[in-house]
């Protein structure tokens, strides 16, 4: 079975990866070589699947594929885009002896969150269900159809079932996996086999983590998450029953899945170094962190850009974690750009009371300076707001917002804090940086600030965080409405604030860097809301 990740469109190396080990698949002597949902194509291919030259070149190395299975012991199992009648259908195919001995089209398309397969597929019917091998008989899955009644309604009497994926990252998204997997689990079948991918896509993270569940619902075989790895299943040869998904630990887990994320993006778009500006607050400490575990310190290049409203306390922080990294700290004031910037804005001004509007400029000229650097170097800017700063506005358009990857966009601020606190305690299994204790605690403990004026705090213009976050997580995580969350003992007046700098925020949201999808609900495509919108709560 093939746990590795596939590029999206680069259909020929993909095809590279499957030629390559289903050769030793054969010379293991493996009855099934199994591919994740559409893996020749990479997922999700998207508007790629509207043109004709892509369906072509996908139809072409289907051929090739067919081609490798004469006089080949194993079976081939591979789903791909199949152009029919005028019609795509997410396709399973099967192939021995250059043939196709079974195949079915996925019937059950999702269409919600960041899936939207009903754009590009039409439904398959339930036909054909089963496929007898060496007179067992197997009911093939493809993703959604394991979370849906329907799907396998027929599965009753198959021996093993198998589930090929393309299942994203969520917070705790394993156990449902497993949840699920389990329902369709009955006396007659001998295993369910769950084959998931593994790599990232834009801002969707596939963990791989596939696994064997035997008919007492116990996984009994199970692979690593964030890892590519062929592995062998031999149904005669089961390990011990263990259940090492009951032992991950979130935080380690949400860590390593940024690691995971940036590690892909920055391979797949040619970035080889990373641009940060740090403030001495805890969301650019993290972002750094996280960074040089995922590449090295070397590759990192940190900036530091005051005016005479960052305390000394902002500045020797950031000193003294990159000291703590092994990284040269960058330091350009920006206080005389800015001022002459007000001069030259006086004229427009001068009858105006001074606001926000003065506030940003600081930012702007933040953004400025290091999106030229980023230009220059060739290097990934890494944005560093957090989830509840972008769902409330707490941030600057063209300012703090510029960059090419936003980190932790899916993480909240109070979980911002627990993963600085973990990562002090604990090295990543897939860190290249081992060192403990490398954000000072004076980050983690300070009040939180943006420091563009004198004696800013968060708290003067937002909520406690941890209340903050709850409100949030209950309006975009969990769609609840105004009344289900005043159970919770939460204000109205609070609720309806916090609403209405969601809702006019929303501008904001729509010009900021992609981010990976961590959460139920991110901010990319999974949550969907009109700029001009109305609507009160």
């Amino acid at each position: 079975m093939l746990q590795k990740s596939s590029i999206l469109g680069d259909i020929e190396k993909n095809y590279e990866i499957i030629r390559s080990s289903y050769e030793k698949s054969n010379k293991n002597k493996c009855d099934f070589f199994i591919t994740s949902e559409l893996f020749l194509t990479g997922y999700p291919p998207q508007d790629l699947l509207m043109r004709n030259d892509f369906l072509s070149t996908v139809n072409l190395f289907k051929k090739k594929i067919l081609q490798l299975t004469k006089k080949k012991f194993s079976i081939i199992v591979l789903n791909i885009p199949e152009f029919k009648d005028g019609k795509v259908f997410s396709t399973l195919f099967l192939f021995k002896n250059g043939s196709v001995v079974y195949q079915k089209n996925k019937i059950n398309l999702p269409n919600y969150g960041v899936f939207d397969e009903k754009r590009y597929f039409e439904e398959g019917k339930l036909t054909n269900p089963y496929f007898r091998y060496k007179n067992q008989i197997i009911k093939f899955l493809i993703c959604e159809e394991m979370w849906i009644k329907k799907a396998v309604t027929k599965s009753e009497n198959a021996d093993y079932l198998i589930s090929i994926n393309a299942s994203p990252f969520e917070i705790d998204k394993h156990k449902l996996r497993k949840f699920y997997a389990r329902k369709n689990i009955n006396n007659q079948t001998k295993n369910l086999i769950y084959l998931n991918a593994v790599g990232c896509q834009d801002e969707l993270i596939f963990d791989g983590g596939s696994f064997i569940m035997n008919k007492r619902g116990r996984v009994c075989f199970q692979k690593s998450f964030f890892e590519e790895t062929e592995f062998i299943f031999d149904s005669n040869k089961q390990s011990n029953v263990y259940d090492k998904i009951n032992k991950i630990n979130k935080s380690e887990h949400i860590y390593s899945a940024l690691i995971y994320s940036l590690k892909f993006y920055m391979k797949n778009n040619n970035f080889k170094k990373v641009i940060i500006g740090l403030s001495g607050g805890i969301d650019s400490a993290l972002c750094l962190a996280i960074v040089v575990d995922a590449i090295g310190e070397k590759n990192v290049d940190c900036f530091y850009l005051p005016t005479i409203y960052n305390s000394n306390q902002s500045a020797k922080d950031s000193i003294d974690l990159t000291n703590n990294l092994n990284i040269k700290l960058n330091e350009i004031s920006i206080e005389n750009l800015r001022k002459n910037i007000l001069l030259e804005l006086t004229p427009f001004f001068k009858k105006k009371t001074s606001d926000i509007t003065e506030e940003n400029i600081q930012s702007r000229l933040r953004g400025l300076i290091l999106m030229a650097v980023s230009n220059k170097l060739n290097s990934l800017l890494i944005t560093t707001g957090n989830k509840s700063e972008l769902a409330v506005g707490y941030s600057t358009l063209y300012g703090d917002m510029c960059g090419g990857f936003s980190l932790i966009k899916d993480i909240y601020k109070t979980q911002v804090n627990s993963l600085a606190k973990w990562r002090n305690l604990n090295i990543p299994t897939s860190s290249n940086f081992n060192k403990r204790n490398i954000i000072p605690k004076s980050i983690i403990l300070k009040e939180p600030t943006a420091e563009l004026k004198m004696n800013q705090k968060d708290i003067d213009s937002l909520p406690n965080y941890k209340i903050l976050d709850k409100i949030l997580e209950l309006i975009i995580d969990k769609n609840n409405d105004l009344q289900s969350i005043k159970k919770y003992g939460f204000n109205e007046k609070l609720i309806k604030k916090i609403w209405n700098m969601l809702k006019n925020a929303e501008f904001k949201r729509y010009q900021s860097a992609i981010g990976p999808k961590i959460s139920s609900m991110s901010f990319d495509k999974d949550r969907r809301f009109p700029i001009t919108n109305k609507f009160k709560i």
